[in-house]
Formats: structure tokens, sequence, C-alpha cells
């Protein structure tokens, strides 16, 4: 598993996963977006779970933004407009986490804050033959597509039980 040192390692060079420079990351944040809008077109409190820099982050259509992340020199790149939090703070009607339930990484845990923190919708986005599959509630809507080159991007929103 994944340690925070080895996060703080790889994050020492700003954007790693040059999400800001890859044109198939630039369609997955578009992808991430119309998703979104198949809940509320806006939200109340979003919380974005393993947010990295907030490449994601930023752009989701709430008034209230808070970014978690492992890495707290990722969390000190967070845009302006999300708060960098080390745990939820309270409830949010949108929880998002994209590329963490990985198995190289604490999945189990994730999941457990991901369904502490959500009261309302839920997004999932990660490369398909990787994510660990979790009951996360009703599913609104999915879709799949290429991304770099070898992969398939998987997208899903749930709405949870209330």
């Amino acid at each position: 598993m994944q340690s925070q040192q080895e996060l703080e390692d790889w994050y020492k060079k700003e954007d790693p996963w040059e999400y800001k420079t890859n044109d198939d990351d630039k369609i997955r944040l578009k992808q991430i977006l119309f998703t979104l809008g198949w809940g509320p077109r806006v939200y109340s409190r979003a919380l974005d779970v393993g947010c990295g820099e907030g490449f994601v982050t930023s752009h989701i259509p709430a008034f209230e933004i808070h970014g978690l992340d492992l890495s707290l020199t990722a969390m000190s790149r967070l845009p302006g407009n999300v708060k960098a939090v080390t745990k939820p703070e309270g409830k949010y009607d949108l929880v998002i986490s994209t590329g963490t339930l990985y198995k190289q990484y604490d999945h189990e845990s994730i999941y457990k804050t991901i369904m502490e923190a959500a009261s309302g919708y839920i997004l999932i986005a990660g490369i398909e033959d990787w994510l660990v599959n979790y009951d996360f509630g009703k599913e609104i809507y999915h879709c799949a597509t290429k991304y770099r080159h070898e992969y398939t991007q998987k997208i899903t929103l749930y709405e949870i039980a209330r």
C-alpha cells in the first residue's frame, strides 16, 4: 500500500500526474462535470476524497468545496475556491473520489470516509480494471471511455438512500 511519504515524494514535482497537459485528462474533467449534472446542477457542499492538487476539485459545481488528501504537499497547492481539510467536516450532499479506490491505496478506509461523509450523491471515477468495487447506492448515470490510450476510464454517479 502506498504510504503518505511516498505521496509526499511524488508531489515534490507540481502536477506529477500531468493532468494539466494531458488531453485525455481534459476530456475526463469534462465527462466528470457532465456526469455531475445528472444530479443537482449545483451542490451545496462537496468533498473530494483524494483530491490531490485539485485538478477536478476546483471545478465542482458547489457553493462550498472541501478537498481531502493524504499528501499535505498536494493540498497546499489547492486552488483558492477549495478548502483543504484533514477530515470531513460534517455531511456533504456530494462526495467525489477519482483514482483512489485502487488496491495500492487504503481503499477500505477511503470507502468508509466517503460513506460517512455523504448525504446525497457520490461520484466515483477511475481506471475501470483497477477499481475496487463497492456499493455506493443507486446508480444514476455512468460512462466509460478510453483513457491514455491503454485504459478505460469509468465515471459513475450514485444517489444514496437518505
